[in-house]
């Protein structure tokens, strides 16, 4: 489905498009613009689609359920409310999933712990795809069009790392040096050369992995990202991102938390942005949070990536700026091949992972391939 414009603000528009792009299996539109009138705030986002999630329960609607309750949760800080909508959307996708014969459910051993992974297998397979989300997703969500994937021929491996879904459950915070569990995931399935495609921040995980692990062969950045602290700057005015870099550099703690806790009132974005971004990484405060980002970048470790490159990016994308894309373009100046392509809204691939056009992203990636 196209990109619909739902709500005015944009995050809220941009979520609800999230599963509208994946189609009627995943939602029904008419009961999103209905719900999307009653949405004024956090609150009020939470309690629309907790509604929505029951209905679709009650009249065993289970993947609808599934992504209503998943967008109830999304918003929400850590508490007994955001664990029971993931609980709930967890249980309703598992009525379709684990009733999938064309899917098997492992689970990695990682640091004293393991981390959940979808396997699709295809018979006679072209090739082994490692696939893994970003900043705030978890496998489950990414079902219907890693399955739609899993049907060009290539086996599947979808994993949920550090900071992610059930692993962040576990205890593991999310983690930079993603080479690690990637290593986890290719020693356990014994995968001498892999594509690795990374979705969202996973851009950027999986360009990191592919600097350090050369069972690599092939890297997709769906979407780009370059350097987490960048990207988390971004939304504030261009006079007070120059103040907080020399906040950073003297460390001034107490100040750079004030900043950032009034940036939190006046945006919901940012409020949004700093209170998971603590939640996945077990940060105390702002200011912990974004000291952990500085880890997140690319800078000095490009010219390790040797395999084959795919640069993925949306021009009206409002998470990503989009000068990484061409910072990637420009750096990888030792990888095999460089591909990049930047969608435009002509082309209804705008937006941050091409949501409303998804598929669009999909054939994009398996003719490079």
């Amino acid at each position: 489905m196209a990109y619909t414009h739902f709500h005015s603000i944009k995050q809220f528009d941009f979520q609800i498009n999230r599963i509208l792009t994946y189609g009627d299996k995943a939602c029904d539109i008419n009961e999103l613009e209905s719900a999307s009138i009653k949405i004024t705030d956090f609150n009020s986002w939470y309690k629309t689609f907790k509604q929505l999630g029951e209905t679709a329960e009650n009249e065993n609607r289970s993947l609808h359920a599934a992504y209503y309750y998943r967008l109830a949760e999304f918003f929400l800080t850590q508490s007994v409310e955001k664990q029971e909508m993931y609980e709930k959307s967890i249980e309703n996708f598992n009525k379709t999933i684990l009733i999938d014969n064309g899917l098997k459910i492992e689970y990695v051993p990682y640091m004293n712990t393991s981390m959940k992974t979808f396997v699709f297998r295809s018979e006679n397979a072209i090739g082994n795809i490692v696939v893994f989300g970003g900043y705030d997703s978890f496998i489950e969500e990414f079902y219907l069009p890693v399955k739609e994937l899993a049907e060009s021929g290539y086996n599947i491996y979808l994993f949920e790392g550090p900071g992610q879904g059930e692993t962040l459950k576990k205890g593991l915070t999310f983690e930079p040096f993603w080479e690690k569990p990637m290593k986890a995931v290719l020693d356990y399935f014994n995968l001498d050369n892999a594509c690795v495609i990374g979705i969202s921040w996973g851009g950027y995980l999986a360009l990191r992995a592919a600097a350090f692990e050369k069972r690599i062969n092939k890297a997709v950045a769906y979407d780009v990202l370059y350097d987490g602290f960048d990207c988390m700057t971004s939304p504030f005015p261009k006079l007070i991102r120059i103040i907080m870099r020399i906040l950073f550099l003297i460390k001034a703690k107490s100040l750079i938390n004030a900043i950032l806790n009034k940036a939190k009132k006046k945006k919901l974005i940012v409020n949004w942005a700093i209170s998971h971004g603590q939640y996945i990484t077990g940060e105390e405060t702002p200011y912990d949070f974004y000291v952990h980002l500085k880890k997140h970048t690319l800078k000095g470790i490009m010219d390790r990536i040797e395999c084959d490159v795919l640069l993925l990016a949306g021009e009206k994308d409002h998470y990503i700026p989009s000068k990484h894309f061409y910072i990637l373009m420009g750096g990888l100046i030792n990888a095999k091949s460089v591909k990049g392509k930047m969608f435009t809204e002509a082309e209804g691939g705008a937006e941050h992972c091409q949501i409303g056009n998804h598929r669009l992203a999909i054939d994009y990636i398996l003719d490079w391939l």
